[in-house]
This record gives C-alpha cells, sequence and structure tokens, in this order.
C-alpha cells in the first residue's frame, strides 16, 4: 500500500527545499564575497523556512 500525502505536505516539503537552497546560495555568495552576513542570513532563512513549513505552506495554499 502507499501513503497517499495531502497537497499541504507536498507544499510544505517545496517551502522547506527552497528554504535548503536558498540558504545554500547565501552561504556561497558570503564566501565569495567574504561577507559573513550572508552566511548568517543563509542560516536564518534555512531556520525560519525549514521550521516554519507547514505554517508557511497552510497560508499559502490559502491563497
Amino acid at each position: 500500500m502507499t501513503e497517499q500525502k495531502l497537497p499541504i505536505d507536498d507544499k510544505a516539503s517545496r517551502v522547506a527545499m527552497v528554504g535548503i537552497i536558498a540558504g545554500l546560495v547565501l552561504t556561497a555568495a558570503g564566501m565569495m564575497f567574504r561577507q559573513p552576513i550572508f552566511g548568517g542570513l543563509g542560516l536564518f532563512l534555512i531556520v525560519v523556512l525549514v521550521l516554519l513549513r507547514r505554517p508557511i505552506a497552510r497560508l499559502l495554499s490559502s491563497r
């Protein structure tokens, strides 16, 4: 048997994926430009979008 994914779970996984990719891009930009603020922003973005992925997905799906 396969489990059916709810639409909110699908959107939540996309929110987390976008957060991880954006965090990696900001971290790489911080290394290239030697600015630690980009790395800090990248970590903050990962934390916010990964930990709060379900509430953010609910907000996006209510539109």
